[in-house]
């Protein structure tokens, strides 16, 4: 995902590379509005979208965790199921987080199943 990121910034980077800052009064700030003096130096808000989309996409896909494979499972599939879950937290996030718990009810009933197949360990203080 970095590597991702550094070369969409390396893409976007001006070729004329890093400006000096602009000294500016205070009073051209007051009776001027802002703008871009340079074309190639100025983000567009399609720019601004696309890159907050871009991060909200990679930020999501990278917290989903679904469980591991079977080892039967081929990767399309694996990789649809993990889309599909990336698409339900971007849309429905409050379903992930009743996932989590469904799992964590899940766990703690199988715990409780199986505890008295697991040996005790007993630490001496």
């Amino acid at each position: 995902m970095i590597v991702i990121l550094a070369i969409l910034a390396a893409t976007r980077a001006s070729s004329v590379g890093l400006q000096p800052p602009l000294l500016v009064s205070r009073d051209q700030l007051q009776t001027r509005a802002p703008f871009c003096d340079h074309p190639d130096g100025c983000r567009s808000l399609a720019d601004i979208i696309r890159s907050c989309i871009a991060t909200i996409f990679l930020c999501t896909w990278v917290s989903m965790h679904p469980n591991i494979p079977s080892p039967d499972e081929r990767w399309p599939t694996t990789a649809w199921r993990r889309a599909g879950l990336m698409l339900l937290a971007l849309f429905v996030p409050e379903a992930v987080i009743a996932w989590a718990l469904r799992q964590r009810q899940i766990a703690t009933g199988l715990a409780e199943e199986h505890e008295s197949e697991s040996p005790r360990i007993e630490v001496e203080a």
